[in-house]
């Protein structure tokens, strides 16, 4: 990659550009690591004093931002609307990490019942069982597997040691990480008459729609019957595990570590934080947000509410219990004081 800043300033279809200068841009950096050659964005105020002090070459930054102090004259200032989205839309034109070429690598394995592409991508020791749909413009990569009866849409990636067990529907441009495990047997078991635990049998499967992420090590649990379900768009993080039969909805945004029991049903553009639990058989209401190591113990009705703590309760409530359990040192001397001129005769 080799830009120049008026080359930059017109694919990201700038509104001003300061200090133009003839440059060569060949990489992408943070604000207060970038070097001359390197191409930054500004927006967030939490960094402005990186702002100051930056060397990068050229600093993307919005028309709205206004100055407390005068700019540098070293980087050229290039405005437009979206700095943070224009940035990363050139990190995926000119430095993303490219797809291997369509072809199937000698040591897969591909069942002869298994219909796949041409137009794909099987790398080595990945295996694809019987009557397996594998569309054009997929991407598995070795040690793969994808169990019988898997169907995989066009432009998804299936990364290294990732398991898709059987009868797994995927839709188009989805993206499963390394080592995700898609429809292993759901958490079910009932209490038998010679022995404390007797294994409910997990029959059904898992769908997920189009243009959803998951992340490396998350588990996605098959149904005990029907289907577990993720809607389009749905973004999970690393280390998650999503229950048997639990259904999330569109465009909802999952972060690392947070368990889902079975059964329960997340609403569409939700924002989980990381380490939140959620029990069994509740339902969380769209456009809802729940802070990092919540507690989700009962279902949430009203939707675009924002909800904390352990067990989680909306967000001004909890900070005003918070606010009130700080004040309690001071408080409980005083109450002693009063129980003790109230118990007087």
């Amino acid at each position: 990659m080799k830009l120049t800043p008026q080359e930059i300033a017109q694919l990201v279809q700038a509104r001003h550009v300061e200090g133009l200068q003839e440059k060569w841009l060949t990489g992408f950096a943070r604000l207060g690591e970038a070097q001359e050659t390197d191409i930054a964005f500004f927006a967030d105020p939490r960094y402005e004093n990186e702002l100051y002090a930056t060397q990068a070459g050229v600093v993307l930054l919005s028309p709205q931002y206004k100055p407390k102090h005068p700019l540098p004259p070293g980087p050229t200032w290039i405005y437009v609307d979206k700095p943070e989205q224009a940035f990363y839309m050139l990190v995926q034109r000119y430095k993303a990490p490219s797809l291997p070429g369509w072809g199937r690598e000698a040591q897969a394995f591909i069942h002869p019942t298994a219909v796949v592409s041409e137009k794909s991508y099987i790398g080595a020791f990945a295996y694809v069982g019987e009557r397996s749909h594998i569309a054009e413009s997929v991407w598995i990569f070795p040690f793969a597997y994808i169990g019988p009866e898997v169907e995989i849409g066009a432009g998804t990636v299936v990364y290294p040691h990732a398991v898709i067990m059987p009868g797994t529907k995927i839709g188009r441009n989805c993206i499963v990480h390394p080592g995700a495990i898609i429809g292993a047997d759901g958490f079910g078991f009932y209490k038998g008459e010679n022995r404390p635990y007797e294994r409910i049998p997990q029959i059904g499967h898992v769908v997920i729609e189009d243009d959803v992420e998951i992340g490396a090590n998350t588990c996605v649990d098959r149904a005990t019957l029907g289907a577990t379900h993720l809607a389009h768009g749905v973004k999970l993080d690393n280390l998650i595990q999503v229950g048997h039969n639990v259904r999330i909805g569109a465009h909802t945004a999952i972060a690392a570590q947070t368990g889902i029991a079975g059964s329960s049903t997340i609403g569409a553009y939700c924002r989980i934080g990381g380490q939140v639990g959620i029990v069994d058989h509740v339902h969380i209401a769209d456009n809802t947000s729940i802070a990092a190591q919540s507690g989700i113990s009962k279902s949430i009705l009203v939707p675009g509410k924002a909800w904390r703590g352990a067990p989680a309760q909306e967000v001004r409530q909890q900070l005003l219990m918070e606010a009130l359990m700080r004040k309690l040192p001071e408080l409980y001397p005083r109450l002693r004081e009063l129980e003790k001129a109230l118990s007087q005769p």
